[in-house]
């Protein structure tokens, strides 16, 4: 090695070392800026901050449900949760974008639209941006109407809320996110209506299937009811997610493009990876048009070429900065959790505009879709069980009642870097005794207090779940409910929900019960058809895995059964049989975190019999 090269080492080691010195030395405190000390109060008595309550004008929603009109034959019906509809007066009929959602929704906006206008509409085609807005097509729906939606849309539906491993979690985390089952009014609420009620998840749905699909990643001019429409990839929170431009309005409709927040790289609730660089592109084609009216559907009117280009830019901009801080932070060697710490996003772009996800979700979200879970820290390599870390740690600490009174102190003494460490501190208590009373009490006030004091709407929802599932405070049909009740229960289908499912969507399910434990050292195999599919599915077990294959013919081992006996297999009700392959393939199968059969229909039974949801 030459004296040059070894001299250039030697000074890049002692950078190093004095980067790490001087960043293990500093003892200032750091919080998001999303987190303030200052509360208030809101109309429903939500305890809270100033952004959180001009949250409702920025998203558009308003403090009512009412429609208005945007210009000549447009109007937005607003109020009736955290997306606004649009319905377009077209040559051939209305046009609706978007259907709400649930069916009352729908129905409430369709009677105040047709009151507005002084007479019925005939739709003659619904326009869906994305998945999350279809669940009150059925009020929508006239002889004829055509429903539009992109090619994934029904896959992506089915993957969060259908029949599905994940629909369970997902549901759940909603749940907490959107303050579902928070109170109404008082010090808990929901501030805006950022959150949602309990209807979103268990009132009605009408939901109808596209009929005209949209292709992926393509630009088309259609003609829609007699209106010409440009239809674009406008990849958001969704992949299936569209834009919509009315040439002759000279009108974007679109969704989570331009909302009245910073976008949402990364959701709490949780969901595939939103990549910046997807939605940057994507929005390209908005700022190509150079609309005068652009409509999202998480915002309120944008009207004139300057605002909307003005708007479009702030968001896009906000997005890219994101992205493109954190990618550099990450050419420093630092790691996510480090770099979300060192992101500055100029005021213009924050501000008041942080109140629903926060930047430091979006930037750890930007180096886990770049660098993956590792963040450089050997240790993270193998580490010891949580269980055993905490244990140790807490040992170290001087033992439990240590912690407690470490715990109890931070919280007396207050201040948001004292809650976040009683969150710590009854995170590592809680991890070897999840019934800690006093780790509980503590944990709930903390989290409260933090809760109060985020312009985030998703921290809120998570830090306020978490104070009241404690307390026993998160109620359905009068009795205390908590996440893991409500990710049972909402990802256990039922019977009747398998039945009325495809085939493959019970296979599937099916699927992920397997417990390689079980399963270890079996092998079979046996085709099976279902009435009214024409096709034969092939089962194999083998490795610890199920795999499923379409089959030219039937196997010597093979079943044929009607839809309600594929549930039953599902479920673990179908009667057994010792020679039976599907028994033994059921012997494998793990359903413990699903309710026992039966439970859901008799728990939505006494919902019924009880009222909706206590709130």
């Amino acid at each position: 090695m030459s004296s040059r090269v070894l001299a250039i080492l030697i000074c890049a080691s002692i950078a190093v070392v004095s980067s790490v010195g001087a960043r293990a030395q500093s003892t200032a405190s750091w919080s998001s800026p999303s987190l303030r000390n200052e509360t208030v109060v809101g109309p429903n008595g939500a305890v809270t901050t100033s952004t959180a309550l001009l949250a409702n004008d920025k998203w558009g929603i308003g403090d009512r449900k009412r429609v208005e009109q945007v210009t000549d034959g447009v109007y937005a019906m607003r109020g009736w949760g955290i997306a606004s509809s649009f319905a377009i007066d077209a040559p051939g009929g209305w046009i609706i974008v978007d259907t709400g959602d649930y069916t009352q929704a729908a129905a409430e906006m369709r009677a105040m639209l047709e009151q507005t206008l002084g007479h019925k509409v005939k739709v003659a085609a619904i326009l869906l941006t994305h998945w999350h807005y279809g669940n009150g097509t059925g009020a929508w729906l006239d002889e004829g109407t055509e429903v539009w939606g992109h090619e994934y849309l029904d896959r992506n539906r089915n993957t969060s809320s259908g029949i599905s491993v994940l629909s369970g979690i997902y549901q759940a985390r909603a749940a907490a996110q959107f303050g579902v089952f928070h109170p109404r009014s008082g010090p808990d609420a929901f501030p805006n209506q950022l959150g949602f009620p309990p209807e979103k998840l268990l009132a009605g749905s009408s939901y109808q299937p596209p009929t005209q699909l949209f292709p992926h990643g393509r630009v088309e001019d259609v003609v829609v009811a007699g209106e010409p429409v440009q239809v674009a990839p406008a990849r958001s929170d969704t992949s299936d997610s569209v834009g919509f431009y009315f040439p002759r309005k000279r009108m974007i409709v679109i969704n989570f493009m331009v909302p009245g927040g910073i976008f949402n790289v990364y959701t709490l609730r949780g969901g595939p990876y939103r990549n910046p660089s997807v939605f940057i592109e994507d929005a390209r084609w908005i700022e190509s048009k150079n609309a005068e009216i652009l409509l999202d559907i998480h915002g309120p009117t944008l009207k004139g070429e300057d605002a909307v280009r003005d708007a479009v830019q702030r968001s896009v901009d906000g997005v890219q900065l994101i992205h493109d801080q954190t990618l550099r932070l990450i050419s420093h060697g630092l790691d996510g959790r480090r770099a979300a710490e060192q992101v500055y996003m100029p005021g213009n772009l924050r501000g008041d505009w942080e109140n629903y996800g926060q930047v430091e979700s979006h930037v750890r979200q930007v180096y886990n879709g770049t660098l993956g879970w590792f963040g450089g820290d050997v240790y993270d390599i193998n580490p010891l069980s949580e269980h055993e870390e905490a244990a140790r740690t807490v040992q170290m600490m001087g033992g439990q009642a240590a912690v407690h009174e470490a715990a109890a102190n931070a919280n007396a003494q207050g201040g948001l870097a004292n809650w976040r460490w009683t969150l710590r501190l009854t995170s590592l208590l809680l991890d070897l005794d999840a019934n800690d009373a006093e780790a509980r009490t503590l944990r709930a006030a903390a989290a409260r207090q933090l809760g109060q004091r985020t312009s985030s709407a998703n921290a809120r929802g998570f830090y306020l779940t978490e104070a009241l599932q404690i307390e026993g405070g998160m109620k359905a049909a009068g009795q205390p409910v908590t996440l893991d009740g409500i990710r049972r229960f909402l990802g256990t289908p039922t019977a009747q929900a398998l039945a009325a499912a495809s085939v493959d969507e019970n296979l599937q399910f099916v699927r992920y019960l397997v417990d390689p434990r079980k399963a270890e050292g079996l092998r079979q195999s046996f085709t099976l058809a279902v009435d009214g599919d024409p096709r034969i599915r092939r089962l194999d077990l083998r490795n610890g895995v199920l795999v499923i294959a379409d089959a030219s013919a039937a196997a010597p081992s093979h079943f044929q059964l009607t839809r309600q006996e594929l549930a039953a297999f599902v479920l673990g009700t179908r009667s057994p049989s010792t020679a039976d392959a599907l028994t033994q393939l059921d012997r494998v199968l793990d359903r413990s975190h699903l309710m026992p059969p039966g439970a859901v229909e008799s728990v939505m039974k006494g919902m019924k019999m009880g009222g909706d949801a206590e709130h």
